[in-house]
C-alpha cells in the first residue's frame, strides 16, 4: 500500500485509473468480441476502485461515486465500437 500512497492522487485519478479500467474493459470486449462488455467491465472496475478509495482514505464517510463512473464507460464504449468491428472483420478475412 505504500506504493499507492506515494503516487500523487491527481495523477492517479486522471491518468492511471482511467487508463487501467478503460484498457481492461476494451481488452475484455475485444477478447469476447462483444461491444457491450467494455462499459460494463469499466463501470465495475471503476466502482470497485472508488469504493476501495473511500473506505481506505475516508472510512467514516459514506461512499459517493464521482462522474468518472459515467465518463469512463462512455469512453470505453466508443473505443470498443472502433476496435471490435475491426477485429471481427479481420477475423473473417483469416
Amino acid at each position: 500500500m505504500r506504493y499507492i500512497e506515494s503516487i500523487d492522487p491527481f495523477l492517479m485519478q486522471l491518468f492511471i485509473v482511467p487508463l487501467i479500467v478503460i484498457g481492461l474493459g476494451v481488452i475484455a470486449s475485444a477478447l469476447v468480441k462483444k461491444v457491450f462488455i467494455a462499459p460494463l467491465i469499466t463501470l465495475f472496475l471503476n466502482g470497485l476502485y472508488e469504493i476501495w478509495y473511500m473506505k481506505y482514505y475516508y472510512p467514516e464517510l459514506e461512499i459517493n461515486f464521482t462522474s468518472w463512473n459515467i465518463i469512463s464507460p462512455l469512453i470505453s464504449l466508443v473505443v470498443a465500437l472502433m476496435v471490435v468491428p475491426f477485429l471481427k472483420q479481420k477475423y473473417k478475412q483469416n
